[in-house]
């Protein structure tokens, strides 16, 4: 005797579950989901470095964290609820991808406001690990 789907809830998923992740691809995501959160931290030990070399007074050098960790807060605002909206996976390719543009604004920034408004797309960026 068939039971409802509705009274069942499991039962009805585990007929259409999808395969289960292997290890060594559970392993890739958990280290994508690392590098991605782990840039809101790298130029951290180089604010002393990064800060002179842009021309930034040594009271503006905490510009460099502030803005990557304010980007990441604003992405836990706007960009996060999106994914009751957004597909998941088109929007981590879209947050991914954005990563990639920050990081690259800052890796060709040839002025500290370039630096710093790259570094704020990082951290908005980031967000895509939740």
């Amino acid at each position: 005797m068939s039971r409802p789907a509705l009274l069942y809830p499991c039962w009805h998923q585990a007929e259409n579950a999808p395969d289960r992740l292997s290890p060594a691809l559970t392993l890739v995501f958990a280290i994508a989901c690392g590098a991605t959160v782990a840039n809101l931290y790298y130029a951290q030990p180089l604010v002393g470095l990064i800060g002179p070399a842009l021309g930034l007074r040594p009271e503006l050098a905490g510009l460099v964290m502030t803005l990557t960790q304010l980007g990441y807060g604003a992405g836990l605002l706007f960009i996060t609820p999106l994914g009751d909206l957004i597909e998941n996976r088109r929007l981590i390719v879209l947050t991914l991808s954005g990563t990639v543009v920050g990081l690259a604004g800052v890796a060709m920034a040839h002025s500290a406001a370039m630096y710093l408004a790259a570094t704020f797309v990082v951290g908005v960026c980031a967000t895509a690990a939740q």
